[in-house]
């Protein structure tokens, strides 16, 4: 059984580093029929049961039974559900990575180079781990440097900001 452990490890790590390369076309979302031919699960659950099996024929004694087998073959099926289950789960969110003016509206921001009404100047604003400068206006007389904003509006590319006020207590 030992040698059946190892080629399912060995397997299933192959099919797992050769998907590595694939596009994610679709794999398996058929229906509940579909599993029996989905990728993820068979790599992902030979993995489990070539590496479960493994470490118990190689860590306990006397694991040469049936229990031992059907022991592997939970864990093995388990992780080809639980891989193919969260693949699809990932796959349905939408990778969204540009920044809309409208997603700056409420954001705070620190103000880089001097600002009034109508004079513009820049804020820096951290959106989504980046951070952005954009010019901006004062909706309420001047901002010097290192003045704390919040975004309140966006006209075309020019944004429109008032100080932070701190929390009253």
């Amino acid at each position: 059984m030992l040698n059946a452990y190892l080629f399912c490890l060995l397997a299933g790590l192959m099919l797992i580093s050769l998907s590595l390369n694939d596009d994610g076309s679709g794999d398996g979302e058929g229906g509940p029929l579909s599993l029996l031919f989905s990728t993820p699960f068979w790599s992902f659950g030979l993995t489990g049961f070539g590496l479960s099996g493994l470490l118990m024929q190689l860590l306990v004694r006397n694991s040469a039974g049936w229990v031992s087998q059907l022991i592997a073959l939970t864990i093995g099926g388990g992780m080809g559900l639980a891989a193919t289950q969260l693949l699809r789960v990932i796959g349905r969110r939408e990778a969204d990575s540009l920044v809309r003016s409208d997603d700056l509206i409420g954001l705070e921001g620190v103000v880089t180079l001097a600002m009034d009404a109508e004079q513009r100047g820049f804020v820096e604003l951290s959106v989504r781990g980046t951070l952005l400068r954009r010019p901006a206006l004062s909706c309420k007389g001047a901002l010097a440097p290192n003045t704390k904003v919040v975004v309140v509006a966006s006209d075309d590319h020019t944004l429109r900001v008032e100080t932070l006020q701190p929390p009253s207590l």
